[in-house]
């Protein structure tokens, strides 16, 4: 069986890479994070057996990134050496052979093309001898055929297009240009690519041609033939080709039109045919396309709307439908290239343990959850400082933080893999010269880098470093101006925007975060004027793809708005239909990893409020028995990491509990779990859950 695992982003802008998990059944891309410090990142690559990822920098001088890949997490670890120099300027491409033997990045001002031999062990890049050497002139992308025999470079030096060839020595990663080496090629050449079969080479054509052209490679030398017909129509400005790993379907990107061009390869003669309903609409300037190894799913890169336009692919036809969970996924800014990694099973997401703040108790209890009922097991507690009003946990599940209001500061623990009890973190608590006023509210950002309170005693937010190896805060510049009494924050899941719930503002503020590795990185800059909520808005959440924000409020008609949010700005914008009803007093809202259901903590009518949400617009319709009973005034609601289980917290006098439900798949509606509600602290009020892949 092979199915896709892992999928990685290369964001230009953000000089960064966003980490994917795919869900192999429905093939949602679930943010898992991003690695910062790819300057210009431009282009990603891997071997077949998804051992390595390699980053093209695209700055002066070059430069390439490599990582081993975490076979079940898919997080990313730099290779000793890392990066590697190119020894050109601005590499804009970077490709692997299937085997993972050689690599080679094409250097655009410089009109070359660098090689390396791959560490089979370590991952290091060793240059070629010889490298770079000299290839077409403006060269804009790399392709290795799957056999790791030969290079093809395309290049468009504005009059003049060409499809370099080269044969390569697999032992030295030593290139030799092939006799009648360079071909030419059509006008507007933008990329090329060599189907997984390694029969044909498939180049997509911006203006004038507009087309894909394709080419037989002849099997012995590597020279290449126009196969009759070609160049075939493709739509405005296309920019990248990719094929399906059977080799039967083509598809191109169209940068100016918008859209995703299909096509049937004919098996003998490479002919491309349209598919019926090609060109298929995509995001704002689509820019790189891939097929995950399984064949189910196509990915579209967008970088005019920054996000992952995402497919079901029929494989009897080759049609595109968009997901029905959601058709795009948010990346960061200028996402310019892609790569899914494969196995042989998909992973597998399972809830480990579950953290509840107690207020009055002055404690953060820590539990174990059943991977199979969603019961909760008591995992010790652990004292905080005065008053724990939230509770949140790094991505990893590595440590787990605490906003305590009347103390002003943070208490951080580390997390025992093994039982989920907690231990405390070398100088904890935190606090720092940028520390704010009665924290409510905590998040961390989903790069594991970042922590954010909402302060209502100082009317700001402050921003922390999380130290990668030990947990701890370092405080971040000064705290940031929010508006009246914060009382929420929450991370976008892309790691670019803060948003901040205010109580007495009766608004939203918006903050983007510098996500560099400098020393400016997780400072906050405000997105414009704080935008108009209900009254008293008490939580912020965002959708974990990225495109929907939604905020309770308590007071003048309790209920939930939702915002769409601007892809490039970060913005908010109130969609139709809000506010959504709620029961009395909807204390938290929370929204499912998969995007599909929002939950909401009514404290005053003592209830959960499910919500279907609607793919395209956010909307929020209320599933069948909703609202479903909880303890006394449930104040904080979550769902775990397989998206099974919901849990909520009743802070009510007396009762100090955990309210248990399994999610039912189809509806979103919850069932009480069996040994259910489970005992808190005194007055718990926050909860969150963590889990980790397998």
């Amino acid at each position: 069986m092979t199915a896709p695992r892992f999928a990685y982003v290369a964001n230009g802008q953000e000089s960064s890479l966003s980490v994917y998990v795919v869900d192999a059944a429905s093939g949602q891309l679930r943010h898992r994070g991003y690695v910062p410090g790819i300057p210009g990142a431009a282009s990603v690559a891997m071997d077949a057996d998804g051992r390595f990822l390699f980053a093209a920098s695209n700055v002066n001088p070059g430069t390439i990134a490599a990582y081993t890949i975490n076979p079940t997490s898919g997080a990313l670890t730099a290779v000793a050496g890392s990066p590697f120099a190119t020894g050109g300027n601005s590499p804009v491409s970077v490709d692997v052979d299937a085997d993972g033997r050689v690599a080679y990045a094409v250097n655009q001002l410089s009109n070359t093309i660098s090689g390396y031999t791959i560490n089979a062990a370590t991952g290091v890049l060793t240059p070629a001898p010889g490298s770079p050497s000299m290839t077409g002139a403006n060269p804009l992308s790399v392709t290795v055929d799957p056999a790791g025999r030969f290079v093809y470079v395309a290049a468009n030096n504005g009059p003049v297009q060409t499809l370099s060839a080269y044969s390569i020595d697999i032992s030295t990663g030593n290139l030799t240009e092939l006799p009648n080496s360079p071909f030419a090629a059509a006008p507007g050449l933008q990329s090329a690519w060599v189907e997984p079969g390694g029969r044909f080479l498939l180049a997509a054509n911006a203006a004038p041609s507009n087309s894909v052209s394709v080419f037989r490679i002849d099997a012995a030398t590597g020279a290449l033939m126009e196969v009759g017909g070609s160049p075939f129509p493709a739509g405005s400005g296309a920019s990248s080709v990719a094929v399906d790993e059977n080799g039967k379907f083509a598809f191109a990107t169209n940068e100016l039109s918008g859209t995703v061009s299909a096509y049937t390869i004919d098996a003998a003669s490479g002919v491309l045919m349209p598919v019926a309903g090609s060109p298929y609409p995509a995001g704002s300037s689509p820019r790189a396309v891939t097929v995950d190894p399984s064949g189910q799913f196509v990915y579209v890169t967008n970088v005019g709307s920054n996000d992952v336009s995402l497919y079901r692919l029929n494989s009897a036809t080759g049609a595109l439908t968009p997901l029905a969970i959601s058709a795009t996924v948010s990346t960061q800014s200028l996402p310019r290239s892609i790569a899914v990694s494969k196995g042989t099973a998909p992973v597998v997401f399972r809830p480990a343990f579950a953290y509840a703040a107690n207020s009055a108790g002055n404690s953060v209890s820590a539990y174990t959850i059943n991977a199979s009922t969603g019961a909760l097991a008591p995992a010790g507690n652990s004292l905080t400082e005065n008053t724990p009003l939230s509770v949140a946990a790094d991505p990893t599940g590595r440590f787990v933080y605490v906003a305590n209001a009347n103390s002003s500061n943070i208490s951080g623990y580390a997390i025992d893999p093994g039982t989920g009890a907690l231990a405390p973190l070398m100088g904890s608590p935190f606090a720092g010269p940028a520390a704010g006023a009665g924290p409510q509210s905590i998040a961390v950002d989903p790069g594991g880098r970042f922590v954010y309170t909402a302060n209502i005693g100082s009317n700001n937010v402050s921003a922390y470093a999380i130290d990668p190896s030990t947990g701890a805060l370092n405080s971040l510049a000064t705290p940031y101006a929010a508006g009246s009494q914060p009382v929420s924050v929450a991370v976008d899941p892309s790691g670019r925007f803060v948003y901040v719930a205010n109580f007495q503002g009766n608004s939203v503020s918006a903050y983007r975060i510098d996500t560099s590795r400098n020393v400016t990185g997780g400072t906050l800059t405000s997105i414009g004027a704080a935008v108009a909520t209900g009254q008293s808005p008490q939580s912020v959440t965002v959708d974990p793809n990225g495109r929907f924000a939604y905020v309770t409020h308590v007071a003048g008609g309790a209920g939930v708005s939702a915002y769409s949010i601007h892809p490039a700005t970060g913005a908010l914008t109130l969609l139709a239909g809000s506010p959504f009803a709620t029961g009395s007093t909807p204390w938290s809202v929370t929204v499912d990893p998969s995007g599909r259901f929002a939950y909401v903590a009514n404290s005053g009518s003592n209830s959960i409020s499910a919500y279907a949400i609607t793919a395209a617009t956010g909307a929020l319709t209320a599933v069948p028995g909703s609202p479903f009973l909880a303890g006394l005034q449930p104040r904080s609601v979550t769902v775990d990491i397989s998206g099974r289980f919901a849990y909520a917290v009743n802070s009510g006098l007396n009762n100090n509990s955990i309210s248990a439900y399994a999610l039912d798949a189809t509806t979103g509606a919850l069932m009480p779990i069996a040994g259910g509600p489970f005992a808190a602290g005194l007055t718990p009020t926050s909860i969150v859950a963590t889990g980790v892949l397998e």
